[in-house]
């Protein structure tokens, strides 16, 4: 296995950041997606997330359904929602992509990482990431600026946990483009450029042929 050869001190400082912050945004990513702690509402005791809302009368006791069942499991919150808003069946859609792109970028830097040194994989890897910050921006201000239209409330936990993944994706993004211009090619390829170079002849034939010779002479 190859792993990549990055040159300066710029190169290993952006590899580092690079790496680091991919994975630390990928976990925050997959606990605020999978909470329903976006919004808590004040007016009504319901606090809802991407793919659930439950019902949070009983203090310590959440009654959580998803939000594309057919009757979901209180009085609270059928009363509340008669189904998932429009921002929230949109936010959805978003980060669905958002995701893919997040998982290419990923693929993308890994096997520059350990299986060919090619600076061009690291700038793909950049470019998926942006897609995933710009979709992931969109859920973002879907929430804040939609999500409190129809009742009281504010901003929880798993809001600003996607917030910090998000700007941890942008420095993410912005490292691996900067990466993509300090990667250096693996010593082999530079050594069978050497022995083409010094190749004086090419025998169809063993050199110690007859047929050779004859031909010579």
């Amino acid at each position: 296995m190859n792993f990549v050869r990055v040159s300066g001190r710029i190169g290993q400082t952006t590899l580092w950041i690079s790496l680091s912050s991919y994975f630390i945004s990928l976990i925050l990513y997959l606990i605020s997606f999978s909470l329903p702690d976006w919004i808590v509402y004040t007016s009504i005791p319901v606090k809802i997330g991407l793919w659930r809302l439950c019902d949070i009368q009983i203090i310590g006791y959440d009654r959580c359904s998803d939000w594309n069942a057919r009757v979901y499991l209180t009085n609270i919150t059928n009363s509340g929602f008669l189904g998932p808003p429009d921002f929230i069946r949109t936010s959805q859609s978003l980060e669905i992509v958002a995701f893919i792109f997040y998982i290419i970028g990923g693929i993308l830097f890994l096997t520059g990482l350990t299986q060919r040194s090619i600076g061009l994989l690291f700038f793909g890897s950049s470019i998926s990431i942006f897609i995933t910050v710009i979709f992931t921006s969109s859920t973002i201000c879907l929430f804040a600026l939609q999500g409190k239209s129809s009742y009281i409330g504010y901003l929880s936990f798993s809001w600003w946990i996607a917030l910090v993944a998000f700007i941890i994706s942008l420095i993410n993004a912005l490292s691996s483009f900067i990466l993509s211009f300090y990667i250096q090619p693996p010593p082999n390829i530079n050594q069978n450029n050497i022995n083409v170079k010094n190749d004086k002849m090419f025998y169809s034939l063993p050199p110690y042929s007859s047929d050779v010779y004859l031909a010579e002479h």
